[in-house]
């Protein structure tokens, strides 16, 4: 199966400067196996994970539209416009 992942212009750097990645995964796939690809031919992309010891001020999120995966960019804290950085 084929799938289109779409790269954010903040993220493009970490996928050599890609817009758009075509990749070829088994048909068994879903998301998670396709991030896991993707992360494993892409490892800069892992610097934008947040786990328990890294939070991050920027990270990535994930929507799918059929055979197509758009990534995007979130900010922590950008959905509380009054907060204070």
């Amino acid at each position: 199966m084929n799938i289109t992942v779409i790269i954010p212009k903040p993220l493009q750097a970490a996928c050599e400067g890609r817009a758009r990645i075509e990749l070829g995964v088994p048909p068994t796939s879903d998301v998670a196996d396709v991030l896991q690809t993707l992360m494993a031919l892409y490892p800069g992309l892992k610097a934008f994970v947040a786990n328990e010891k890294r939070p991050l001020k920027q990270h990535f999120g994930v929507a799918q539209a059929g055979p197509t995966l758009f990534l995007f960019t979130s900010t922590a804290g950008s959905s509380h416009p009054g907060k204070r950085a």
